[in-house]
């Protein structure tokens, strides 16, 4: 017979007799992720910009143009739900494919411009979804939690490298 983890093995909590009590980092933040998405999409409306579509429009607002895979890359998903995501956008007019200029095999991607103010009152909405997640924190606080999310999430993209 196994023995049951420790408090000690788990910092100063243990888990108790509930599974589904909230002490587990990763529960807690993955929990929080589906909240601050959920608000996101209420916010941005039936016909807005979806939370999964959220990052792909972030990086076409900061740059017009990109590849498939340089979005892959920077959003950090895979290619076949990139692929599945990109061809929904551009069923629904958020976004056009071009041939590249560079590489015929390849085409780029573009905001329209349904698709980018769609986006821009996205970006206003997830401001509005961060100010009411991070209200309970004073200023101070809530640099703190940023630098250390900042942190935990290079360390990690380091320990997958690493793996590798």
């Amino acid at each position: 017979m196994s023995e049951q983890p420790s408090s000690a093995q788990f910092g100063d909590q243990a888990f108790g007799s509930d599974p589904l009590q909230r002490v587990t980092l990763g529960y807690l933040i993955n929990l929080l992720a589906r909240l601050l998405a959920q608000s996101l999409k209420a916010r941005n409306g039936v016909d807005g910009i979806l939370p999964g579509q959220f990052p792909i429009v972030l990086e076409l607002l900061k740059a017009d143009g990109p590849t498939q895979r340089d979005l892959c890359e920077f959003v950090k998903i895979e290619q076949s739900t990139m692929a599945n995501t990109l061809k929904r956008m551009e069923r629904d007019g958020i976004i056009e494919r071009r041939a590249c200029a560079d590489d015929g095999r390849q085409a780029t991607v573009h905001l329209t411009e349904h698709g980018r103010t769609l986006a821009q009152a996205a970006v206003i909405n997830a401001f509005e979804v961060n100010r009411v997640a991070l209200e309970p924190l004073d200023k101070d606080a809530q640099v703190q939690l940023r630098a250390g999310l900042i942190a935990m999430v290079e360390r990690l993209e380091a320990d997958i490298a690493r793996q590798r």
